[in-house]
């Protein structure tokens, strides 16, 4: 069993990693302590595996504690906790042989769980334990990907991991950002190492919360995610759901990168069979340049072909822009497309599988969550942002959809 060891001076997060995530049926085990020298002292005693440690405490800093580690001669895999406003410790603690970082007002125990096994994954192969086949499927994939005509022999790969992708009905996603350089230059001192794998992780969490997905760095502006959809979804409901997720992380990274974004998606397939193809398809419909509106682009509804309509495209892009308008309407986003208010309610429901008002309902306190998190802004101006004149509302609103106020939502995390 592996080891697991947690400091950070402050309980509630010790326990949001330690407690919301069944380490066990995994085979790890935790440990949490409080400060550096605490964890120093156990880690004579016990062999730790992996460290996750807060980069800001009282006393011993995690900075500290992760070069006191070393000297100690041991070398487990480290993943720092960092707020939004700690790039420059971020990329020390990385300089010091750190693998991953979390934001720990927003990490998920999902996210939080797909890190540690990455980093001890990444530890078991360092210590020369090879797997049976020597080719990982996700080098694979990106073979694939790119139509490689020197690709290894399926052969090569787990039969039991091909299996698994043969099984999925697959979509390829191509995003490109634009409008980085000064993010790059002023957040990130011009550390492109840094930059790209912050990108890297904002991506990843756009889509984790909603499906399965394997995402590929192709250089710094370019990004590209293999998703799937689950058995019980439609293709119009997953790409409505691929449509809310991108919105919504191109948002985040236009409030705190201050860059654009735009994603090209393909259509769907079963299996790895023409894998290239929809790359090429999601390349050929990606912005090239930065989009004033549309954000995402589809193959089938640009052809024709396939069974999700333009219009919806069009829609939930108008939808996702004007949150914030207290105006918004079925009936206005209707004009804006062209198409009958009853036509536009027929499909959105077919689409979305949910009514345009709940649908609006969901996106805002979605934002007005992620607002409340990743921002100073008052829950008034919160409401102001996402459409509400009266914050009275968008508090009881929340609290109905959620089962917590806003102002609790924090404590949650």
């Amino acid at each position: 069993m592996k080891r697991l060891l947690i400091v950070d001076d402050e309980a509630f997060a010790r326990e949001a990693v330690a407690d919301n995530i069944p380490w066990k049926d995994y085979g790890i085990e935790v440990f949490q302590v409080s400060c550096g020298e605490d964890a120093l002292a156990l880690m004579k005693e016990k062999e730790i595996h992996l460290l996750m440690t807060d980069i800001r405490m009282p006393g011993m800093s995690g900075l500290e504690l992760i070069e006191q580690v070393h000297r100690l001669g041991r070398q487990p895999g480290i993943i720092v906790l960092s707020s939004y406003n700690e790039f420059e410790l971020v990329r020390s603690a990385m300089r010091l042989g750190a693998e991953d970082y979390l934001f720990k007002p927003t990490m998920m125990p999902d996210e939080i769980l797909e890190a540690v096994q990455r980093v001890l994954e990444k530890g078991r192969e360092d210590t020369g334990q090879k797997e049976e086949y020597p080719v990982k499927i996700r080098d694979y994939l990106r073979c694939l990907l790119q139509g490689e005509e020197d690709r290894p022999e399926p052969g090569s790969v787990s039969p039991k991991e091909l299996k698994i992708w043969e099984e999925r009905e697959l979509v390829v996603i191509m995003v490109r950002l634009f409008r980085y350089q000064e993010c790059l230059s002023g957040v990130f001192e011009n550390d492109m190492d840094l930059f790209q794998f912050s990108i890297g992780n904002v991506l990843s969490e756009i889509l984790q919360e909603n499906r399965g997905y394997e995402i590929f760095r192709m250089n710094h502006m370019e990004y590209v995610a293999i998703a799937w959809k689950s058995p019980d979804e439609t293709k119009m409901q997953a790409y409505a759901e691929i449509q809310n997720c991108f919105h919504s992380g191109f948002t985040f990274l236009k409030l705190y990168y201050q860059m654009e974004a735009a994603a090209g998606v393909s259509g769907f397939r079963m299996g790895l069979h023409g894998l290239a193809a929809q790359y090429a398809q999601a390349v050929e419909v990606c912005p090239r340049t930065a989009p004033e509106f549309q954000k995402v682009l589809y193959a089938e509804g640009l052809s024709g072909q396939g069974t999700m309509k333009r219009e919806m495209y069009q829609a939930l892009d108008f939808i996702g822009a004007h949150l914030g308008d207290k105006k918004l309407s079925l009936s206005m986003v209707a004009d804006h497309i062209g198409v009958s208010k009853n036509y536009f309610s027929k499909i959105f429901k077919e689409c979305t599988g949910v009514k345009f008002v709940d649908y609006v309902t969901a996106q805002r306190m979605e934002q007005a969550r992620n607002l409340y998190l990743n921002s100073d802004l008052k829950i008034y101006e919160i409401a102001e942002r996402v459409g509400y004149s009266d914050w009275h509302y968008l508090y009881n609103l929340y609290k109905k959809t959620y089962g917590h106020s806003l102002s609790k939502e924090k404590e949650v995390e």
